[in-house]
């Protein structure tokens, strides 16, 4: 990673960036290039290689805070919290019965803020992170965003005290020292995790288009590499598994499931091709590429436009998946202009209580808490949405391929040869099976005849 806090050079300072893969080793890089303070936020506990790194980052001298909630897992947790706090690091334990947020809201597992520079939100890695946070949804966020980090200082020092008092150790009993939370969280912090959903949500969203780019790449490229041998494959296996079940009904709903999938390859050779094949990009083109992606779906995703414009910002962001999925850079430069030229308009923010009695602006505060409560659980809902559509992507029998295998021209090449082999193996079977000359004849039956065989 480069320096992330240098003035310059620094995409995620408009974009936040997305890591799925190696979260861990990201965070750690930008921890040891902090150089003044660290601020950690733990929605359950801290993971012990977070810990220790606090730890190495406190003897450097940097300031180091740590909140996390007051609960008798992490008061009888194997971690020695006195290391941190004995060498001068801050933990500010979080006493409450209840959530700064409803329970179906919560902070992201892991908050970090480092130099008032740079911001991480989301969760580490299978193996890392703690067992309470496995159900969370995925992905490390990292923000640049001058006003986003202001705003996670200020979420973070309301919250935990940093600027009233020292915190306290667990055990200490000094009650006094520890944070109690408040139940609704605040405007501050409703207004924060909003923000963080969403661009969580557009993070996944962009690792969805991603995932769908190399899927379509490597599609393209199986298909240039196998599609003539893959066809004469897939139909003398329907032929011979159809040859078996006229001998062995125990053989006929393997030959129905190979008729179906040739009927499904065959449909999808005759379809009209409506894309070409994706562009092959050198890192560079890719980079560019997935700046540009971030920077259009921050701009035209129908989330975070007006009512008044989110058909126009629909059609939009449909249009730039496509392109982004193709690979294609000047298709992505038209839509940032058509996007500058629409003029999109953020979604209207609620409006100020108007005067009147005490009654009257208490009802209007709890219809505005309600209603930001709401928009909080779309966004969470809509976050759980991708994060679906992404774990079926990544559970897809291409994806499984493709991300298993580092060689596509070798491994293009070995199945190949598992193509052929098979194929003269059924085609030897038919030719025993059958007369004369009328071997090659032998028909695919059809999937209605397959299934009154089943």
């Amino acid at each position: 990673m480069t320096d992330m806090f240098e003035a310059t050079g620094r995409p995620y300072a408009v974009v936040p960036q997305a890591f799925f893969a190696q979260e861990w080793a990201q965070l750690e890089d930008a921890l040891d290039q902090s150089r003044v303070r660290v601020t950690v936020r733990c929605q359950h506990t801290v993971p012990r290689l977070v810990f220790d790194a606090l730890v190495q980052t406190r003897r450097k001298g940097l300031t180091v805070q740590l909140a996390l909630p007051d609960t008798a897992l992490n008061r009888q947790s194997a971690i020695a919290w006195e290391r941190l706090s004995a060498i001068g690091g801050q933990i500010s334990w979080l006493q409450s019965g209840t959530a700064t947020t409803p329970a179906d809201l919560p902070f992201p597992p892991l908050v970090v803020l480092l130099d008032e520079a740079v911001v991480f939100t989301g969760k580490l890695g299978a193996g890392i992170c703690p067992p309470d946070d496995a159900a969370a949804v995925p992905g490390l966020v990292c923000w640049g965003d001058a006003d986003f980090v202001r705003q996670t200082r200020q979420v973070l020092d309301e919250e935990a005290g940093w600027l009233a008092h020292s915190a306290a150790l667990p055990g200490d009993g000094s009650a006094a020292r520890a944070v109690q939370l408040r139940q609704d969280g605040g405007a501050v912090q409703h207004a924060w995790l909003a923000r963080v959903l969403q661009n969580h949500a557009l993070a996944a969203q962009a690792e969805i288009a991603e995932t769908q780019r190399q899927m379509a790449l490597f599609d393209h490229a199986q298909e240039q590499a196998l599609g003539p041998l893959m066809r004469d494959y897939l139909r003398s296996k329907a032929q011979y598994l159809h040859h078996l079940a006229l001998q062995d009904q125990t053989a006929r709903e393997d030959a129905y499931a190979a008729r179906q999938r040739w009927d499904e390859y065959e449909a999808a050779q005759a379809a009209p091709d409506s894309e070409a094949g994706p562009a092959h990009l050198d890192a560079d083109a890719l980079d560019q590429l997935k700046q540009l992606y971030r920077k259009l779906a921050m701009q035209c995703h129908p989330d975070r436009v007006a009512d008044t414009d989110q058909d126009r910002a629909a059609q939009l962001f449909q249009a730039l998946q496509g392109s982004y999925r193709r690979g294609d850079m000047t298709a992505l430069f038209a839509l940032q202009e058509s996007v500058a030229r629409a003029g999109f308009q953020a979604p209207a923010a609620a409006a100020p209580p108007q005067d009147g009695n005490a009654a009257a602006q208490s009802q209007a505060a709890d219809e505005e808490s309600l209603a930001v409560q709401a928009r909080l659980r779309a966004l969470r809902s809509a976050l759980a949405q991708r994060h679906e559509a992404l774990e079926t992507l990544r559970t897809s029998p291409s994806w499984r391929t493709l991300s298993s295998q580092p060689n596509w021209e070798l491994w293009f090449a070995q199945q190949q040869h598992h193509l052929q082999s098979e194929l003269q193996r059924f085609e030897s079977v038919l030719q025993v099976g059958s007369s004369g000359p009328a071997a090659a004849a032998v028909p695919v039956p059809s999937a209605a005849a397959a299934a009154s065989h089943v």
